[in-house]
């Protein structure tokens, strides 16, 4: 655990006068087990219904393309995996539950193309919804179900996230992983019906199990499209666990050496538990426009229109402002991210970012990984013009750019919001277009049409309606 604290203190800043408050974990349990499907308004099942519809399309499109897929799959087959009924995107119905949510997990992040929650920092669905589909399929669930242990799913994620906040990264660990964990168990629980007393274990379990390392910048390793996968594996396994009656521990959430010390900043329980069950925070989750991290969304946006406006005006330099929680996750002048060798790498780049904005503008999608476009001198070119800084004053996702002309003229622009959150909102439109681009290399476009078409009633209809499709 990367953290210097005296075991003797409740948290990181304990010393400061920081405290934990017990009963959080109670709380989240009780939500989980108590919570009903009519608390769910009509927009957030239909925002739920686009998170399935996206998540489905980038992880049966990854599934199809990404070089990382096929080995995660040999290596489930390897480990046994292949010993179920439960279905893998494009690979077919004959997998064990754990290794499904593995693999889809891991396929729903592999593009780096999966909603995100602003203020928790990481990606809900790619947890969330995997572990709801392979549990509601065992069970046939009805639709309802579905969508209920998915909406429970990212609410517990986008919490606890929330409350971490970038305390785990500043320590390099990852939000999704290290709060999706407990959003999957989550989904599993409520699909499955489980009693508090069982998910207040399968929690305790978890919480051992809560981790992933964001030591992948260093080289664009695979580690970050898997930590979905270990999280949804890990919750099966702690499910299973807690449903044989094995203890795990108490308050995982809040106790003294709990998921807040070890992931949060200050062990804060601010606004974890606060109007539970009657605020629905993971509405606020966005889908992402552009398959890269979305820290360089808003500078992507903002160099695309400049661009285009300039009429072919000769760029000489151009500075990206970023926050200071942002900036060491895509903005060091780091040899990898200056000049990318790796996917990942370029991911999380705002040097490589900013050079395909410039060049090709916001719709080139998964083209701008292609060999041509990490290869290219251009792009190489305008990649050592962009320098990127850290400014205090900007909001967590906001970038501020300066543009110098070859001319000596400026020009400035920024922006606060990026494309998919609330106050920039994504039509649903743009989420079916999405899907179909993304899908395609899996699916012929009638199968693509049936998924669609099954995910907009899935309220009326049965998990495996939609599963046989998959």
């Amino acid at each position: 655990m990367a953290n210097s604290s005296s075991p003797d203190n409740n948290g990181p800043d304990a010393g400061a006068g920081a405290k934990t408050t017990d009963g959080i974990t109670e709380a989240l349990c009780k939500f989980i087990v108590e919570v009903k499907y009519d608390q769910l308004d009509e927009k957030l099942v239909d925002q739920i219904k686009d998170y399935v519809t996206d998540c489905i399309g980038i992880s049966a499109g990854a599934a199809a393309i990404c070089k990382s897929s096929e080995p995660f799959l040999r290596s489930v087959i390897a480990l046994g995996g292949k010993s179920g009924q439960s279905t893998v995107f494009t690979k077919g119905s004959a997998f064990s539950p754990q290794y499904a949510g593995l693999l889809n997990a891991a396929f729903a992040h592999s593009f780096d193309f999966d909603d995100t929650h602003a203020s928790s920092i990481l990606h809900p669905g790619s947890t969330a919804i995997p572990a709801a589909l392979a549990q509601a399929e065992l069970l046939n669930s009805d639709g309802k179900t579905l969508l209920l242990g998915i909406a429970v799913g990212y609410e517990i994620t986008c919490r606890i996230g929330r409350a971490y906040n970038f305390g785990g990264y500043a320590r390099g660990f990852h939000n999704t992983a290290t709060a999706g964990i407990f959003g999957a168990v989550a989904a599993i629980s409520k699909i499955k019906g489980l009693s508090l007393d069982q998910v207040k274990n399968a929690f305790g379990l978890a919480e051992s199990k809560a981790a992933g390392s964001i030591q992948f910048v260093d080289n664009g390793a695979w580690n970050k499209r898997l930590h979905p996968g270990f999280a949804v594996h890990d919750a099966f396994v702690a499910v299973a666990l807690a449903e044989a009656g094995v203890t795990g521990a108490s308050r995982p959430i809040e106790g003294k050496y709990g998921a807040l010390y070890s992931y949060s900043a200050t062990s804060t329980t601010v606004g974890l538990i606060d109007k539970l069950g009657s605020e629905w925070i993971f509405r606020e989750t966005a889908i992402k426009p552009f398959p890269a991290c979305r820290m360089t969304h808003t500078a992507i946006e903002v160099v695309s229109g400049v661009a285009k406006e300039a009429g072919g005006k000769s760029v000489e330099h151009i500075t990206v402002a970023l926050s200071p929680g942002c900036y060491p996750i895509v903005g060091p002048p780091d040899a990898n991210k200056i000049h990318p060798k790796t996917i990942v790498d370029a991911q999380f780049s705002m040097y490589y970012q900013v050079a395909i904005a410039w060049l090709h503008g916001m719709d080139i999608g998964w083209g701008m990984y292609d060999k041509s476009q990490m290869e290219s001198t251009e792009v190489a070119a305008l990649r050592d013009k962009v320098e990127v800084i850290s400014n205090n004053d900007l909001a967590d996702l906001e970038a501020r750019l300066t543009f110098k002309w070859t001319d000596g003229t400026t020009t400035e622009a920024g922006q606060v919001f990026p494309l998919g959150e609330l106050e920039h909102p994504f039509s649903k439109e743009r989420v079916h277009k999405k899907f179909f681009g993304v899908v395609a290399p899996a699916y012929d476009e009638k199968t693509a049409s049936a998924i669609l078409a099954t995910i907009g009633e899935i309220d009326q209809r049965n998990t495996g309606d939609l599963m046989k499709l998959l």
